[in-house]
């Protein structure tokens, strides 16, 4: 990661790209993901994140809060879900 750009609704993270990363990069150029479900006990309601992808690699990624306020601060604690469609429903918990 290289910049965080906190905005009250949510944040903005900037990647910076390795040595050697063009060769994960994905045939598609420009793409973006979403279905990212967070809870914590720091948001009301919860956030979702989307991944930007600029040239086959990830640019950054845009995490919004449901009801408008986020922290100006990581989360002390979260729990991640895939939500996509046809996703694994996989779970990342963080205390």
């Amino acid at each position: 990661m290289e910049d965080f750009n906190y905005t009250g609704v949510g944040l903005f993270v900037s990647f910076k790209h390795l040595d050697g990363i063009e060769k994960y990069k994905l045939d598609e150029s420009d793409l973006m993901l979403n279905g990212v479900l967070i809870k914590s006990t720091q948001l009301k309601i919860g956030a979702e994140a989307s991944l930007f992808f600029k040239n086959g690699l990830i640019d950054y990624m845009e995490i919004w809060s449901f009801d408008g306020e986020y922290p100006e601060k990581e989360l002390d604690n979260y729990k991640l879900k895939q939500t996509w469609q046809g996703s694994a429903q996989r779970t990342i918990k963080h205390d």
